[in-house]
């Protein structure tokens, strides 16, 4: 974690460690508003998320987080500091 470039996961216990850890990180902050539970507001570490908010206990991935896409994730993983361009 700590030697990684950057940590692309759900707004869980490995978004934290990616925080502690001070690795940059995008964090799938659903279904919860990443105000409540998400990364700090620091430059290295981003939420995303799209619609409101849902059940966190869920049987089933919420309409928030399926409106997340590969591209969106890699677009904001370019917009973290330090990134390689292209």
């Amino acid at each position: 974690m700590a030697d990684a470039s950057a940590v692309i996961g759900g707004d869980t216990g490995i978004a934290r460690l990616a925080v502690a850890h001070g690795t940059r990180s995008i964090a799938l902050s659903v279904p919860v508003a990443p105000s409540r539970w998400g990364p700090p507001p620091d430059p290295r570490h981003r939420a995303l998320r799209y619609g409101p908010e849902g059940d966190p206990h869920g049987r089933r991935p919420g309409p928030a987080l399926l409106r997340v896409t590969v591209e969106d994730v890699l677009g904001a993983v370019g917009e973290l500091p330090g990134a390689p361009r292209p």
